[in-house]
């Protein structure tokens, strides 16, 4: 579903009018983006897979940008990731942090024993000046500095031009010089050459392994619920199938709700998001043929094989 038709559906669902000022368009596409983040941790919708190469003594491995959580699991629920040695596979399980900072275990092996989580250093905000001019068109305007390096911004972190006042989000990078933004609030809400800007970042996870590897060029492989890129545009859509659409824009009016100082209508709206993504998860796992959880309410048999 592109963003004209959830723009339009979450105006429909409100009640508002066309020409009425209390959606606006940056509002709603936040609203929007942040239903399509819940509903990919939920529903598990979005999964990629990333290839980590180990640097020997190093613990800390830095995640993609778009990594959401851990998406595998074994027969106990326990998260995992695989880790090969260039010979074999080993799954290494998830153990929280306390537990191995408690641990102390900081002698190098060859492989790791656990791995766990945690938040990647922060990224010092990006400055510079852009060298091409670009109008805005649908909603999107392309930031280019030639003399910048992009490579650690990713879609989601925040935009700001400083000459003509906008704010915004990126919404893809094109390369290491190239960046695609949706921008706000401003005189024109694009770019021109010279156009002064700031890029600050989200947060970012790492992995950090437990006890470090003490072999280089080892690999590990994460697969994980990836963020769905920010749709800011009429003309962009999500990655979701057509029924996600319903639990999208029933979350963006639950949050405008909340806005309007009516919590009651906005507690309705979650109740029925929340039904929303039961059904898609309960459906998904039968399309994927994948199992929920099961509890055995039966009394386990005693020494005579019965049940009494």
């Amino acid at each position: 579903m592109d963003g004209y038709t959830l723009l339009r559906e979450l105006r429909v669902l409100l009640g508002e009018p066309s020409s009425g000022s209390f959606l606006d368009d940056r509002t709603s596409y936040d609203c929007l983006y942040e239903a399509a983040r819940e509903l990919c941790q939920r529903t598990r919708a979005l999964t990629a897979t990333q290839a980590i190469t180990t640097v020997a003594e190093q613990t800390t491995y830095n995640l993609n940008p778009d990594f959401l959580s851990l998406y595998l699991t074994d027969d106990e629920n326990d998260f995992i990731i695989k880790y090969n040695d260039g010979s074999s596979n080993t799954f290494l399980r998830h153990r929280v942090y306390d537990a191995i900072v408690l641990s102390d275990n900081t002698t190098s092996q060859s492989v790791p024993d656990q791995f766990t989580l945690i938040d990647a250093s922060g990224i010092s905000q990006l400055t510079g000046t852009a060298t091409t001019t670009a109008a805005a068109s649908n909603g999107e305007a392309t930031l280019t500095d030639t003399a910048a390096s992009f490579t650690n911004v990713a879609a989601g972190d925040y935009v700001h031009n400083l000459t003509d006042g906008s704010h915004g989000v990126v919404v893809s990078k094109t390369s290491s010089t190239v960046l695609v933004c949706a921008l706000f609030d401003g005189t024109n809400n694009d770019w021109t050459s010279a156009d002064s800007y700031i890029i600050t970042f989200n947060g970012r996870f790492a992995l950090l392994l437990d006890p470090p590897p003490s072999t280089a060029s080892h690999t590990i492989t994460v697969q994980y619920i990836q963020m769905p890129t920010p749709v800011y545009s009429p003309y962009k859509a999500y990655r979701f199938a057509p029924d996600y659409k319903e639990a999208l824009v029933y979350y963006a009016a639950f949050k405008y709700k909340y806005r309007d100082r009516e919590p009651d209508f906005g507690d309705r709206l979650w109740k029925h998001f929340d039904a929303r993504v039961r059904g898609i998860t309960r459906d998904t796992r039968q399309a994927k043929v994948q199992g929920g959880y099961r509890v055995n309410f039966i009394k386990p048999a005693n020494r005579s094989g019965t049940r009494r």
